[in-house]
């Protein structure tokens, strides 16, 4: 079969949007290694089948085992599996308008053009996995400028592979008009409100995408080109060029626009009602500048860099002192600009998590205190809603006192630990035993 160079380099940039399969992390593997993968307690860490890109009924496609992506490719004529990074790096340095001729032989694959050609070793078409098929239950056409850049904006609170509960790993849906989107790690969470819809179906109320197929989403999305619309007004063109069709079953998610499309198992079980962990109307504000925020804490963390658990953030007048503590003697403060909205107050919370909020805002947050040990909540500009669970410090009696609710347990941490997790659905505040423990995010 023949095919423009160009036109299968596109294909193989918009299928390296997929993770790696050889990158070492261990999966679960299900039906001989052909199928979902989690129904089984078997494991395999690398399946080197998965390196590889399969041209079939007029298609490219690659998959992980739990994500695939799809390519139409109507030169696609025969059946073969190409090794994606060997191809890809060899086509870089082919003229990309030349005919390139894919002839297979006995596990092997010859690629020829007009100024030369390469054999390489191809593994069995028939041991690639089977990519499934979905009989959905709710279809949607979303638009994809609105819904993608939601979605990646989630990515940074997903939880890790390491963290062991599947459903706080990916980007939770919550389907209705308008749709909600939601992630959280265990100690913190983001939530947005979007201008969607996607009304909910029979049980399907929630989806759970995982935060690898998200990724490649905007991966495809910003890399695979648009379907032109030569149909209707201008308005509904421009509208439906950048449409998104979806379609959702118990156990996948299908989206598809212009000549891609992507399958993923969406995670199962019902993640947190985040919505419910937003404080409604934190009783403490201040607001301060994101990029004066940005480099004081860089500066403290570069000045105490071992052991830093929290950063105390203190306010009052016109002005909020930070300062970090390592675990010798060494301590550090700067004062930045600030405008309480409520009087004085002061709160400690993870460095790290506080930077990486931070990083890229050129505007001014606004951050909402309830308790030394509640949920903190922080607002800016069109961004998602973030929630941070603060640190358990020790202060001196001689600083401004951030009230706590009439309810609310003394406060008396004796080190610096995380107050609880964000998802505590009940909102209670912790006992004395939690506030000395490391919090655990609930399933």
């Amino acid at each position: 079969m023949e095919i423009q160079v160009n036109r299968l380099r596109t294909a193989l940039e918009l299928l390296e949007g997929l993770p790696s399969p050889s990158s070492g992390r261990t999966k679960t593997e299900g039906r001989s290694g052909k199928g979902r993968g989690r129904k089984s307690g078997r494991v395999y860490s690398e399946l080197p089948i998965l390196n590889n890109v399969l041209l079939k009924d007029g298609k490219a496609m690659a998959t992980d085992m739990d994500t695939a992506v799809t390519v139409e490719l109507p030169e696609v004529t025969e059946e073969c599996l190409l090794p994606l990074k060997q191809v890809s790096q060899l086509l870089r340095y082919v003229n990309g308008n030349n005919t390139l001729r894919i002839e297979i032989g006995n596990k092997m694959v010859t690629l020829s053009w007009s100024e030369g050609k390469a054999t390489l070793e191809a593994a069995d078409v028939d041991d690639y996995p089977r990519i499934p098929s979905i009989a959905p239950v709710i279809r949607g056409s979303l638009l994809g400028d609105l819904l993608v850049p939601n979605l990646l904006s989630m990515l940074g609170y997903c939880a890790g592979g390491e963290d062991g509960r599947p459903v706080l790993q990916g980007v939770s849906l919550f389907l209705g008009q308008p749709l909600e989107i939601a992630a959280g790690d265990g100690y913190r969470m983001a939530f947005k409100t979007t201008l969607l819809s996607l009304p909910a179906e029979g049980e399907i109320k929630t989806v759970v995408i995982p935060a690898k197929a998200v990724a490649t989403l905007g991966h495809l999305w910003s890399k695979a080109p648009h379907p032109p619309v030569t149909e209707g007004s201008i308005a509904e063109m421009v509208l439906s060029k950048g449409k998104i069709e979806l379609e959702i079953s118990h156990t996948l998610l299908a989206t598809r626009f212009g000549v891609v499309s992507l399958l993923t198992h969406t995670v199962q079980g019902t993640p947190p009602s985040f919505k419910q962990l937003i404080p409604a109307d934190p009783p403490h504000k201040v607001q301060f500048y994101a990029p004066d925020f940005e480099v004081s804490l860089k500066r403290l963390m570069s000045i105490a860099k071992e052991g830093i658990g929290a950063v105390r953030m203190i306010w009052e007048g016109s002005s909020m002192r930070l300062s970090v503590e390592d675990k010798g003697l060494s301590k550090a403060e700067l004062t930045i600009p600030a405008q309480p909205l409520d009087g004085a107050g002061r709160i400690a919370i993870n460095p790290k998590y506080l930077l990486e909020y931070v990083k890229g805002k050129s505007g001014v947050v606004t951050m909402g205190v309830t308790t030394l040990s509640g949920p903190v909540l922080f607002n800016y500009s069109n961004s998602p809603i973030v929630v941070i669970m603060p640190m358990n410090v020790s202060w001196p009696d001689d600083l401004p006192v951030t009230a706590p609710s009439p309810d609310s347990p003394k406060q008396e941490p004796p080190q610096e630990t995380p107050a609880d997790s964000v998802d505590s659905a009940d909102g209670e505040e912790p006992s004395d035993e939690q506030a000395e423990e490391e919090s655990a995010p609930v399933d």
